[in-house]
């Protein structure tokens, strides 16, 4: 006994402690301390502290105090072994609190038929994205006259010579502009022609930009453009784009502009041509143009002109949507939402069609166009605020959302870019708020949003928002919920929502505190949980999964979560959607994939809610001081019931492979099981055997996670009384046991705590302890393991050995040194709850012997549960 008092004096008055300790102590000590009776003391006075710091908790049977969870603590010891990257160990990190963020796709984006303006969407009076400019043509045209004769032409045999030179462009640049004009005439009403006339023609064209682009030099309009004209109607790319930039450099307003932009969308609006923008100035014109339009005044020429941009900027965006998805699995979310840039450049397209892309982009973001549709986008929610738009200014809206939502696709590689696109996010947020009741609109503005959600500057701009945006489901609520489009809306907003949420403390906060928004957002989810499980669509289920997603990472702070769990029909939300989810984890059941992410993303909900839970109202035993705050019907607080055994049947469901869905359920679990409630509502429906299940199989390291998480859910279940006799007959003890020297062979110290928790659990109860004294193998074991592991000669020849073995790192001295201390503090967090340990077990054969010795007497030692610890948090 000697031995390990002094082990215990060794760990109690270390003088080191690891980084960020004082800080998490500092925490702990606000936190009211429960009483512990004197009995238990040794364990909780040294244990407490040390595991807390780890944010592996104990507490009393009810305790709910603000402590760690098992899933960071798990990390944070991973990291303090130096297992974990740089950027996990940040995001990990990030989550103090211990609630975990929900990270998801992005929402479905159905593929668009090729460059149309509008696809399938049907907007009443929306220009057509095929048409014809026959129309310019009668439009100022004189009747066609002869080619006259070039300069210096005298003779006929002369101008003979003369004409095949005027394809030259220093002959060209001798002629007047009534003779260039001339020659265009002369191909009026041409279509198809061939590579010769195509360069004859575009050098007349380019020649004639040159003068007319000149500010000091004035020409009859109306005459050029007639000249121009008759060419309209000709399929060659080159030519189209080239008598655009003439009629550009005009300055041209009203239906001539509309017929320039008309020009440019016709090339455009095919992928191949794409390749000529990139030879002249015709995009920079295309802008100068815009400059001079109103959206309310020429509305047509701002459509095709934001097609024009759109197309040309969005070529790659379906497939940079593609492979953004492609790296997202719902069988490996990770605890925290991946920055949107890092995702998004790990999966870009082929790098060659995405730098043309970039360098179109640029020209554009230089050009000043972002400003231009910020000014249009002002224009137009001006014009909404005084009365609802329709028609073409609202087809403009539409376009200029899409364009600016292409531009964002690839903003993250160019900062002047991104920087002017943070600028227009209030604008869309009031765009998205003048364009309510016109769906198809609405959903391209949000939609636009949503992209812009993923970028850092712009959510910083949009997190003043939150609220706000969340106001937009208001209307979403009060209709059926069975289109596409408008489940579109709200798969959006609860993307965008998410984004904000997952990375913005004070946004969750503004959110919770709006009752409107927080009301509309319970509104839409129950209107969505309500929905038959039968033939569920695709967008149904995304709309649920990013609307879940909200809750899960507002519920990420302290004050939002403990109020959740109070809110009226939250909790019966969550619940009928764990059931309609849980369908995914059948045998044989052909469910989409979205089902499974959607069980996904609601168990990080309710991994959220149940680690903020409190012991009010969900006790048998809760005093009636507890019980006066009536409980909120459908909360999450009023249905612990049904939650736990809803757990327990989706944790049977779970295939062997579904190792992720097991570990989510486990965290759950593992919160919701600190509940006297709960904890015998999991068991009576047969979660015992469930959790003794996940330990026993023979896995690899990869389910280190579930392990952890299944032990302590243990721990939780072994304090109460009623089940440790059937863990028991689980043969529970030997697989205790059996992990325990598993954990010690690998030196996986934290391992060891929590099944050494388990253990005090277990033999906290006489009868169980009397049991395995009289048994004597398993408890020998564990004895001989403890004492083993707990002198420190031992761990030093071992560390010896391994330095030998292992190669020397190239890691820093710093770094080694941080390493070898967190290890250090690890060991001794351990051997404080491993010294405790032993001392029970050896108080317990000492009773045994003496309960045999004298076996008249009767045995008094009852059990004594205020001495059982429970895993805080998980």
């Amino acid at each position: 006994m000697s031995l390990l008092l002094k082990r215990r004096s060794r760990s109690e008055t270390r003088a080191e402690t690891p980084p960020n300790a004082a800080k998490q102590e500092q925490q702990q000590q606000q936190s009211p301390a429960a009483a512990k009776p004197k009995e238990s003391a040794a364990l909780l006075n040294g244990s407490e502290q040390h595991l807390q710091r780890l944010g592996l908790g104990m507490s009393n049977g009810l305790g709910m105090g603000r402590r760690k969870t098992s899933a960071e603590l798990i990390s944070e010891a991973k990291l303090f072994l130096g297992d974990l990257s740089s950027n996990a160990a940040a995001a990990t990190a990030s989550t103090t609190s211990g609630a975990r963020l929900v990270s998801t796709r992005r929402p479905i984006t159905p593929r668009e038929p090729g460059r149309v303006l509008y696809g399938k969407v049907a907007l009443a009076g929306r220009p057509p994205s095929a048409f014809s400019m026959r129309y310019l043509q009668s439009e100022q045209q004189p009747p066609p006259r002869q080619l006259p004769a070039l300069p210096h032409a005298t003779s006929q045999a002369a101008s003979a010579a003369a004409a095949p030179a005027t394809r030259s462009g220093a002959l060209l640049s001798q002629c007047t502009t009534e003779t260039l004009i001339e020659l265009l005439k002369q191909h009026s009403g041409l279509k198809d022609c061939n590579e010769e006339t195509v360069q004859h023609i575009q050098a007349i064209l380019q020649e004639l930009y040159t003068r007319v682009r000149r500010p000091e030099r004035s020409f009859k309009r109306a005459f050029i453009l007639g000249g121009l004209y008759g060419l309209v109607e000709c399929t060659a790319p080159r030519i189209l784009l080239a008598l655009a930039r003439v009629v550009l450099a005009l300055r041209v307003t009203g239906s001539n502009l509309t017929g320039a932009c008309k020009l440019i969308f016709k090339v455009a609006r095919h992928e191949q041509h794409d390749a000529l923008f990139h030879e002249h100035d015709v995009l920079e014109l295309l802008v100068d143009g815009l400059g001079s339009a109103s959206p309310l005044d020429e509305p047509e020429a701002c459509i095709y002109a934001y097609g024009c941009i759109r197309f040309l900027t969005a070529s790659n965006a379906q497939e940079r949507d593609d492979a953004l998805n492609r790296n997202w699995s719902a069988e490996s979310v990770p605890d925290v939402l991946p920055a949107a840039s890092k995702v998004l450049s790990s999966s870009a397209p082929d790098p060659r069609k995405l730098n043309g892309q970039q360098t179109l982009v640029a020209r554009l973001a230089r050009h000043g166009t972002v400003e231009l549709m910020i000014l249009h986008l002002q224009l137009l929610n001006e014009a909404g605020a005084e009365r609802r738009l329709s028609g073409p200014p609202l087809h403009t809206l539409y376009q200029l959302s899409a364009a600016m939502r292409a531009l964002a696709d690839v903003a993250q590689h160019l900062e002047r870019l991104q920087l002017q696109l943070q600028l227009a996010c209030p604008h869309l947020i009031r765009a998205a708020e003048v364009s309510m009741g016109e769906l198809e609109v609405q959903a391209n503005v949000v939609r636009t949003l949503s992209v812009l959600s993923e970028d850092v500057a712009c959510c910083e701009t949009l997190l003043n928002y939150a609220a706000r945006l969340g106001l937009l489901l208001g209307p979403c609520s009060q209709l059926e919920p069975s289109s596409e489009r408008l489940l579109a809306v709200l798969s959006r907003l609860g993307y965008m929502l998410g984004n904000i949420l997952a990375k913005h403390e004070s946004a969750r906060v503004q959110y919770y505190h709006n009752d409107v928004a927080m009301e509309y957002l319970l509104d839409v989810l129950q209107q969505l949980s309500a929905r038959s499980s039968a033939n569920q669509s695709e967008a149904l289920l995304d709309a649920q999964i990013k609307l879940i997603r909200v809750v899960a990472n507002m519920s990420v702070n302290a004050e939002v979560g403990a109020g959740l769990c109070h809110l009226h029909g939250l909790g019966q939300v969550l619940l009928q959607l764990l059931q309609t989810a849980s369908l995914a984890l059948d045998v044989g059941n052909a469910a989409p994939a979205e089902l499974l992410e959607l069980l996904h993303a609601t168990l990080g909900a309710l991994h959220n809610l149940c680690f903020y839970q409190d012991k009010q109202a969900t006790s048998a035993a809760a005093s009636s001081a507890e019980l006066a705050t009536p409980t909120a019907a459908g909360s999450l607080q009023s249905l612990i019931a049904e939650l736990a055994t809803e757990l327990a049947k989706a944790l049977g469901r779970c295939q062997a492979q579904a190792l992720c869905t097991k570990v989510e359920l486990a965290r759950v679990l593992g919160n919701l099981t600190r509940n006297e409630l709960a904890r015998r509502c999991f068991c009576a429906a047969g979660g015992l055997p469930l959790m003794v299940q996940q330990l026993t199989r023979q896995c690899g390291g990869q389910d280190y996670e579930l392990r952890t998480c299944a032990i302590g859910v243990l721990v939780n279940l072994l304090g109460d009384g009623e089940q440790r006799a059937p863990f028991l007959q689980l043969r529970g003890a030997e697989l205790l046991a059996l992990l325990l020297r598993g954990a010690l062979e690998q030196e996986d110290w934290f391992l060891a705590n929590i099944v050494c928790q388990a253990l005090w659990n277990l033999l906290i109860d006489a009868q169980c302890a009397r049991s395995l004294c009289q048994e004597g193998g398993i408890l020998d074991e564990v004895s001989d393991l403890l004492a083993d592991y707990l002198d420190e000669e031992r761990l030093a020849a071992s560390e010896e050995h391994n330095e030998e073995e292992q190669p020397e790192p190239e890691a820093e001295p710093d770094a080694d040194a941080d390493t070898e201390l967190a290890h250090d503090v690890l060991w001794e967090d351990f051997a404080l709850v491993a010294t405790d340990l032993l001392e029970r077990i050896q108080s317990n054969f000492d009773r045994q012997r003496h309960a045999m010795a004298q076996p008249d007497n009767e045995d008094n030692d009852n059990d004594n549960d205020n001495d059982v610890v429970f895993i805080d948090k998980m």
